[in-house]
């Protein structure tokens, strides 16, 4: 059980991986959390009890490496096969799940009726440290990027791999975004991640809303109330 939901757990391409059915009649859509399952997880359950079922995977990285989000794709395309549902879902990315949501959303647009963005890591280079983010929280995020990239302090100013470096398919394809953010966020810096897709879409006319979090730090995420969200990715996820 989740949440007092029924769930599934399977292997997925050598990941845990887990399904969560809704209480009421399904709708045959899917939405998929890309990291921190448990988390916050009101919309989650809004969406359940709208008749969405939910779907999650393990990663060895959540750094979102191209391999991440291959298998996270497969895994959505294998979910919409055994439970025939929709293949196009909403995505959801909390904090550094942000960076699997929007690179899954530019690598595989056919797979994305909205996302849901909250307080994202989008800049790899910000979480590395060049940027105003603390020591502290570098020094955390530059092992992992490390392990997962095989970068150094000389070879990390050439990456390239962000979700802000490819922008492009998610206004192209016509893709909703609502995207949440603290305005004291000192964990992941907004200006560096999040502001840059807000001015993107901006410019080139993309379906966008931004909520901005009052005196709000990194946690927590959502709304009290995730109904504006829900009805968001209701109104514009499947218009495409």
């Amino acid at each position: 059980m989740w949440n007092e939901f029924d769930t599934k757990k399977i292997v997925f391409s050598e990941r845990n991986a887990t399904i969560i059915f809704p209480k009421v009649n399904a709708n045959g859509k899917m939405l998929i959390k890309t990291e921190y399952l448990d988390a916050f997880p009101g919309f989650d359950i809004a969406m359940l009890e709208k008749g969405y079922h939910l779907i999650f995977i393990e990663h060895y990285s959540r750094w979102a490496p191209d391999e991440e989000i291959d298998i996270v794709a497969e895994f959505i395309k294998y979910c919409a096969k055994e439970l025939q549902l929709n293949e196009k879902c909403v995505i959801e990315g909390l904090s550094c799940g942000g960076l699997t949501a929007a690179r899954l959303a530019e690598t595989y647009p056919d797979l994305c009726a909205a996302l849901y963005l909250d307080a994202p890591v989008l800049n790899v280079l910000s979480m590395a440290g060049l940027g105003e983010l603390k020591q502290e929280t570098v020094d955390l995020c530059w092992r992992e990027i490390v392990a997962t990239f095989g970068v150094s302090k000389s070879t990390i100013v050439n990456f390239r791999q962000s979700a802000i470096d490819n922008m492009e398919p998610l206004v192209k394809n016509n893709i909703p975004i609502i995207m949440l953010y603290g305005n004291a966020d000192n964990v992941v810096i907004y200006e560096e991640n999040g502001k840059v897709l807000e001015n993107y879409y901006k410019k080139h006319n993309g379906n966008m809303k931004v909520i901005v979090r009052s005196m709000c730090e990194h946690h927590p995420h959502g709304l009290d109330d995730p109904t504006v969200i829900v009805d968001f990715v209701e109104k514009y996820g499947y218009r495409r």
